[in-house]
């Protein structure tokens, strides 16, 4: 299923993949790039050129981490900045199949000549719903998307966060939001941490030290 015919990311929908792969950085592949040993780590040399043949390849690669009890997981774009002068995209939730569909439906529409803005709500990505895209603090590029800052060998690269709407059609900001389908996301244009994290996320990450 196409993820432009329905996105439920809460029900398991198979999202079809148009291109790229996806290559769980830090959870099939050893530790998460940029937050282990680099030299030497066999493992992260074979994931590095694997995304290195992606992004020459297709034009983008696909990191997936997958939800780990109060943590959501995630799925995000690495070279469309570098390709393709655009922010990387990064899409939370509980399904990584359903994540990694609307993430692939997303980089396929950017490769063909489509540009997501910060503060855009598009209607041409899931049928009948509106997806937000709102800008990544840098903040939280650590946290969430050292992966990426490995790759780009630094945190100065543009992120754009996409949210899908609950099944009311409202996103995570909107009055009446279903609260289930708002904690799957955290709000990362935030820079306060209570606006932008549940509580359950906040006590997660200090716990791993990550805050």
């Amino acid at each position: 299923m196409s993820p432009a015919a329905g996105f439920r990311p809460r029900s398991g929908c198979l999202g079809r993949v148009a291109a790229g792969s996806a290559t769980r950085w830090g959870v099939s592949e050893g530790s998460p790039p940029g937050h282990g040993d680099a030299e030497g780590n066999a493992d992260q040399d074979v994931v590095d050129a694997r995304v290195r043949a992606d992004i020459d390849r297709f034009g983008w690669h696909a990191a997936l981490f997958p939800a780990d009890g109060s943590t959501p997981g995630w799925a995000v774009t690495v070279g469309l900045f570098e390709r393709f002068d655009h922010p990387e995209v990064v899409i939370f939730g509980p399904d990584l199949q359903s994540m990694n569909g609307l993430l692939t439906h997303v980089a396929h529409q950017v490769v063909h000549g489509r540009r997501f803005e910060a503060g855009e709500d598009a209607h041409d990505v899931l049928k009948g719903q509106a997806v937000g895209f709102r800008p990544v603090a840098r903040k939280w590029i650590a946290p969430f998307l050292g992966n990426v800052a490995w790759h780009y060998r630094n945190e100065d690269f543009p992120v754009l966060q996409c949210f899908w709407p609950d099944p009311g059609g409202r996103l995570p900001w909107h009055e009446g939001a279903d609260p289930d389908w708002r904690d799957d996301q955290p709000q990362l244009f935030h820079q306060e941490t209570h606006r932008a994290l549940s509580e359950a996320l906040i006590e997660a990450l200090r716990r791993e030290g990550a805050l």
